[in-house]
This record gives C-alpha cells, structure tokens and sequence, in this order.
C-alpha cells in the first residue's frame, strides 16, 4: 500500500525525519497511538509515484527514491518521483479537464432533453411502489413498476441519447446503465466535480493535520486512539475527489512523499 504524505514546506531539509514524525502514530505492534495497525516498516520510493511537472525533471528539490533493504534502488520510472513540492507535481490538468467537460456535456444533454418532456420521478419510486404492493426485490426488474419507471419519456428519450455519450474509460458512471433522474439532482458544478478525477489515479493521504485517508476505511487522527474517542473534524470526506482536491489545494511549497509502506 503506498500513501501520499504531506509535510510542510519547512520539512524540506529533514525530509526523512519529518516523514517518520507523521507516519509513529499509525505503527504496527502497539508502537503507534492509533488503535488500527497500519504499517510495520516503510520506504520512501516512486512505486506508484508522482508525477512531475514537465520541465522540472531535473529540479533537485525533488525526493529520491530511498534503497531497498539490501541497498538496491528500484528502476526509475521517467517523468515519475518519490516526491516534491507540490508546486512541481502534476495534477494532470489535462485530464482533468477532459473527465470534467464530459460530465458538463451530459448534464447539460440531460437538461435538455428532460425540457421536452414532463420531469421524470425517481426510479426509487417505482422500486418501493413495487415492495409496497409485495413485490420482492429481485423480481422489480422484471416488474410492471420497472416498466412504467422505463417507459417515462424523459427516460425513453435519455436511451436514445445515453449511447453517444458513454465513456466507460473516464468512470463507470458514464455507461449509463442506471436511473439517469439522478443526473439533474445535483447542479452543474456539483456533477462536473463528482468525476473531474475519474481519470487520475487513487491515492490514499497523510495530511499535514494528521489524518490518514486510506481508500474505502474510515480515516484516522494521529492524536487520537481511535473513531469513537475522536473529536477532530477531518479534512474532507472519503471520496477520491476530496483527496485530490486537498491536494491540488496545498500550498506549493508543501512537500508531497509517496510513502510505500508493508502491513
């Protein structure tokens, strides 16, 4: 598991120091003050790394990779680091642009075509109109309530549409076999953001505030034992937009380690 650690700016001549102060209190064997044990060794490296800012390859402000336990480096990966101040990383702006302008496309798509109709219901509707009537769960999709959600014309209508607009390689989302309704619950900027990172990789955080984001588990506070005992806000949310958008957000002199660690 590797996970991205922040540090601040000032870090910048103790970086080794600096990462094994954030990373104590998540130790394994009862070291660290977090109840959930997180790693029992580390190692500063580019697996999976960061990607640096085009033309700054070079820059020596730049982590390297740390050896291995028995001396030896990994082989690098070019345009990649082990870490850096934010400023030099890339966030893939180009990416991100692309994954945003495509939600934008199908939002505004998604306007359009539920003008022409009247508002469609939500296909939860049908679906708890179908358990009310003793349907059972497994039987909706084949049920008389799946068909009236399905033959909605802003439904009907969205089935020819959707087709032009999948791009299952930006997310999932946007192949479109799902209740489309859902689409304009939120505003523009709320459903541009949900998937403005679809295309850039999943990271797990340390934050410079000590909350450590590992994908799909509740995050941990350094200065707490555990969830229940803590009373610090988090940073942000669980969710793969939250970590990037923290990121990007830093400073630029904020330092960024890839830590791989050994659980």
């Amino acid at each position: 598991m590797s996970i991205t650690v922040c540090l601040p700016g000032s870090a910048a001549k103790r970086v080794d120091e600096a990462v094994a102060e954030a990373m104590a209190p998540f130790a394994s064997d009862g070291v660290g003050a977090v109840e959930r044990d997180v790693w029992d060794s580390y190692r500063i490296c580019g697996s999976v790394g960061l990607p640096v800012l085009a033309g700054h390859e070079g820059d020596l402000r730049l982590v390297a990779d740390r050896p291995r336990w028995d001396g030896s480096l990994e082989p690098a990966v070019p345009g990649e680091c082990a870490g850096g101040p934010r400023g030099l990383i890339d966030f893939r702006d180009v990416l991100r642009a692309e994954a945003a302008g495509h939600a934008g496309r199908v939002w505004d798509r998604w306007q359009e075509v539920v003008s022409h109709h009247l508002a469609p219901d939500d296909e939860s509707v049908f679906f708890y109109c179908h358990l009310a009537a003793g349907g059972a769960r497994d039987s909706y999709e084949t049920s008389r309530e799946a068909a009236d959600y399905r033959a909605q014309p802003a439904v009907r209508a969205w089935v020819d549409v959707a087709p032009g607009l999948a791009r299952p390689d930006i997310a999932d989302h946007f192949s479109f076999g799902w209740d489309p309704v859902g689409i304009g619950q939120r505003s523009r900027e709320e459903y541009v953001a949900t998937y403005e990172f679809s295309l850039l990789p999943l990271r797990n955080v340390l934050t410079l505030s000590g909350w450590w984001y590992e994908l799909g588990d509740a995050p941990l506070h350094s200065a707490c034992h555990g969830p229940l005992e803590c009373v610090h806000q988090p940073n942000f949310g669980m969710e793969h937009p939250g970590v990037q958008s923290y990121l990007i957000a830093l400073p630029a002199d904020t330092l960024l380690v890839n830590v791989h660690c050994h659980v």
